[in-house]
């Protein structure tokens, strides 16, 4: 179902000058940083009136990390892991609609679930690194 909401919000995407497509129920963005593709979905909930900016990663958690999300989870006021059903870790923030009032609004939500996956990534990187160098990683 189209809402307009979403319409509202795909005009905040054409403002932020991003490159987007609209699909089903959601508005697909692809954010290019440090060489690191990062994909979004922008999406809104009728029923809590939430819109949430997620990015999905292919990365699956480890055990030993599991507690690093769970921390991170804490200690974040804006973002959160959770797990896919596939078992894949996403970021996400949620936030009330009235709180996407503005493209400035809409692009801090984004920049935030950005640097959520570039941490993720870094760490996954960190630990392919290390275990090509033979060491074994935490």
């Amino acid at each position: 179902m189209v809402t307009p909401v979403l319409d509202e919000l795909e005009v905040l995407v054409r403002a932020l000058g991003l490159v987007y497509a609209r699909q089903r129920d959601a508005i697909l963005v692809e954010i290019e940083e440090d060489g690191e593709r990062i994909g979004i979905a922008i999406t809104y909930d009728e029923v809590s009136d939430t819109v949430r900016v997620a990015a999905p990663l292919d990365v699956e958690p480890l055990p030993e990390a599991l507690s690093w999300y769970l921390e991170e989870n804490f200690k974040s006021t804006t973002y959160k892991y959770a797990l896919d059903y596939d078992g894949f870790v996403t970021v996400v923030y949620d936030l009330p609609r009235r709180y996407i009032r503005t493209a400035r609004d809409l692009r801090e939500a984004i920049v935030s679930v950005v640097s959520g996956a570039k941490r993720v990534l870094e760490r996954v990187e960190r630990r392919e690194e290390t275990e090509e160098g033979g060491e074994t990683s935490s």
